[in-house]
């Protein structure tokens, strides 16, 4: 049998999501393509059997398709088919293993091949189909080691960070594994990967229509087995299975027939080209070769490539089809007899809806991964979803995903205790360089428990904040957080350059906090949320005297948030958001002389939006509104009632979060019961750098009477900032305004130059 190069190119895009049907090779075209090589090989073809000589043996009474598997060898069976069905070729049972008895079980039931190139090319798979996906090591099949991964924490505050699961292992002894601080992003892709090849065959739900087998391998031998899609998928190269899905060292590459039968006629489709380097670690390349050995006395038609050039997937098909085209003098032994495939041929729609089953977790851990599942999201969409917002919590070590033939979806994860250790640092010109160090347990028994112990330290400044979060209870949609705060907050005097008489020299606190959170649904959630405080304030002694001063809020408020895109109130990329709060405030207070301010009812929205026309550029507009009101007998509502202390009616106005530094400490111009204010802020940024200008209209609907400014305020603030992970650099210049100063935002010496590291808030 002659052998001749093949080189075809054929322009065919890499992205399934690209490709359209038009885009197929069609047969015509492939079968022109071939002509000249099919003639220039017809010389060296084996000649047809003479029906006159008497010594020629009966035509074989059966015709077996052998496929194998191999680099790229979906797409090269995939030709051998078109050509297969072109010419009419009778195939009355097909042995496959690896790629091809995943191609053989979807032909053999009468899926159209324009159907099953559509499902190789699908998003989650195209990748993956025809590469050996078992190797530890595999490029595609698993995901590089993080051993050289910058320990730096994804979010908040800047901080080196160390990860580590807590295990037992078999003889009880406790032991520690160090794990990775962002999710594993293949894994995800490994557990949609191969859904979507279970679902690519349990969606046929057609009899098989050819017999079809799968060739495996039981001690080294090679055994025919059923044909159910859990054996097809065991014999699958896919991560978790034993290399090629086969057990002994030497098992089938190529499908091949057990045992010589004269009374068969073997098609045995090898997709690697004959003139092709062996390539593989060890152990294939012994596979790969002694399958190779096996064919070479194999009896029957080989449909093998000469050799191949071009990569591409188009390549192969046009070669697989060529190949089987030169072996058509090999098919006259059939006496003419052709099958018609198209007879009745129906495509199989994709699963609507996926069922999960949680019977393999164990019953600790079962309710809390049901919560992750949203019942609202259809098709892969809905393991997807799944699969991202589990492992975001690091207490889930790992993901399986296994498809039942009925629809539903076995879901198995280890859960682990995580221990993270963190230390770093954060400050500001406002509040001078500050140590920052952590430590955090996630579990999971039940329900979701997160324990944070943070403490910070600087010159002036200090702070212990431990919190304990318990997420997924009841209904699996409430959350349940603790908190409390002892913090001593001293700003610098170069910042703290207010009037003597507004001045907060410092502020100690000790508040506990509580938030109990009702997720309605991926985008909604409603908390009730709760301070209960004491806090010590330092004024100028020259008008406040030199006892601090001692307050006792309590605010219990009800916190609605309507979220798509980012959570981010700065620096979100694209989607809206829109936050209500409301709820009531009591203070009481002792300067000497114990007093309370009556409770008064507080009402706060935000509505912001972001949009990026393209990816490096990003424009926000937001809308504000706020006011505070107290029920005064004779009077109606009203502002609440004065401490008669002008720092701690500042204090306890609300304060209007106009730029990102505006929110860093007190300021008296943006202070008040009542207002109203519209943000808009545009940035050009890349992958960490970013140039960003905030502006803000604010109107104080109150006239406070400590504000120097007009009711009508400006606030400008252009800056620049670095961001990766949790290592954020803000620096730049900001200033206030009204109408009639309006015209000083062209004077840059009277800005406020600002720098701060970290994202932090007190």
């Amino acid at each position: 049998m002659a052998t001749v190069a093949l080189c075809v190119t054929w322009a065919f895009s890499n992205e399934a999501d690209s490709v359209s049907l038009q885009e197929v090779p069609s047969l015509d075209l492939l079968k022109a393509s071939a002509d000249s090589i099919a003639k220039a090989d017809s010389v060296n073809a084996p000649k047809a059997p003479d029906s006159s000589v008497s010594t020629v043996p009966a035509a074989p009474t059966k015709t077996v398709l052998y496929l194998g598997g191999g680099e790229r060898s979906p797409w090269f069976q995939l030709g051998v088919l078109y050509g297969i069905e072109e010419y009419g070729i009778p195939v009355d049972s097909v042995v496959a293993t690896s790629w091809g008895a995943w191609i053989a079980s979807l032909w053999t039931r009468g899926v159209p091949l324009d159907d099953i190139q559509k499902l190789m090319l699908d998003s989650a798979i195209v990748d993956f189909v025809g590469h050996d996906l078992s190797a530890v090591g595999s490029e595609l099949g698993y995901r590089k080691t993080d051993s050289y991964e910058i320990p730096i924490s994804v979010s908040g505050i800047p901080t080196i960070r160390s990860r580590f699961a807590v295990m037992m292992d078999t003889s009880r002894s406790i032991r520690t594994e160090k794990k990775s601080l962002t999710p594993d992003s293949m894994q995800v892709v490994r557990a949609l990967a191969r859904l979507r090849f279970q679902e690519s065959l349990y969606r046929q739900r057609q009899e098989i229509r050819i017999p079809f087998a799968v060739q495996s391998c039981e001690s080294g031998n090679p055994v025919v087995v059923g044909n159910s899609v859990p054996e097809v998928i065991a014999s699958l190269p896919l991560w978790g299975n034993d290399s090629a899905g086969l057990s002994g060292e030497l098992c089938p590459y190529y499908a091949m027939p057990v045992e010589d039968n004269a009374q068969e006629l073997s098609i045995i489709v090898a997709s690697d080209p004959l003139r092709a380097p062996i390539v593989g670690d060890e152990r294939t390349r012994l596979i790969k070769q002694h399958a190779a050995e096996i064919l070479a006395s194999q009896p029957g038609i080989v449909v093998r490539a000469h050799t191949i050039l071009d990569t591409s997937r188009s390549v192969w098909i046009q070669s697989g089809f060529s190949s089987l085209e030169k072996q058509l003098a090999g098919f006259k032994v059939l006496n003419g007899r052709r099958v018609d495939y198209s007879v009745n041929r129906s495509s199989a729609k994709p699963w609507f809806r996926f069922e999960p089953t949680y019977n393999t977790l164990s019953s600790e851990v079962q309710n809390t991964v049901k919560a992750y599942w949203e019942d609202s999201d259809t098709g892969l969409v809905a393991p997807k979803n799944f699969a991202l917002d589990m492992l975001q919590n690091p207490a889930y070590d790992s993901l399986t995903l296994d498809m039942q033939p009925s629809g539903n979806v076995a879901v198995e994860s280890a859960v682990h205790p995580m221990l993270d250790l963190a230390a770093g640092g954060f400050g500001s010109n406002a509040f001078g360089p500050n140590a920052y160090a952590e430590a955090a347990v996630h579990y999971v028994d039940h329900v979701e428990i997160e324990l944070v112990l943070a403490g910070f330290w600087g010159g002036y400044s200090y702070g212990v904040r431990p919190r304990l979060n318990i997420s997924k209870l009841w209904n699996r949609h409430w959350n349940l957080q603790f908190g409390y705060d002892y913090l001593k907050l001293v700003p610098l005097k170069s910042y703290n350059n207010v009037h003597r008489w507004l001045r907060i020299k410092s502020e100690e606190r000790s508040d506990l906090t509580m938030n109990l959170l009702y997720t309605m649904d991926s985008r909604q959630r409603i908390s009730a949320e709760f301070i209960f405080g004491s806090r010590y304030y330092d004024l100028d002694s020259a008008y406040y005297g030199d006892r601090p001063i001692k307050t006792f809020p309590v605010s219990p408020m009800l916190h609605y948030r309507y979220l798509n895109g980012a959570d981010d109130n700065w620096f979100a990329n694209e989607g809206y958001v829109l936050n209500v709060w409301g709820g009531f405030e009591s203070i009481g207070f002792d300067d000497g002389i114990l007093d309370v301010v009556p409770i008064y009812w507080k009402l706060l929205a935000d509505a912001r939006y972001s949009i990026s026309p393209v990816p490096f550029v990003t424009l926000t507009a937001a809308a504000v509104g706020a006011i505070e009101r107290y029920h005064d007998e004779g009077h109606g509502y009203v502002s609440p009632k004065s401490f008669q202390k002008a720092p701690l009616d500042v204090a306890y106005r609300l304060h209007a979060a106009a730029t990102p530094w505006s929110t860093e400490w007190y300021n008296p111009e943006l202070s008040s019961h009542e207002y109203a204010m519209l943000r808009l802020n545009g940035g050009i940024h890349g992958n960490y750098l970013g140039a960003w200008i905030f502006g803000a209209y604010y109107h104080d609907f109150e006239d406070s009477p400590y504000a120097d400014l007009d009711v009508d305020k400006f606030v400008f603030e252009p800056a620049l900032r670095f961001a990766y992970r949790s290592v954020t650099a803000y620096a730049g210049i900001s200033r206030v305004v009204d109408y009639g100063t309006f015209g000083d935002l062209t004077h840059l010496s009277e800005y406020n130059y600002f720098i701060r590291i970290g994202n932090y808030s007190f």
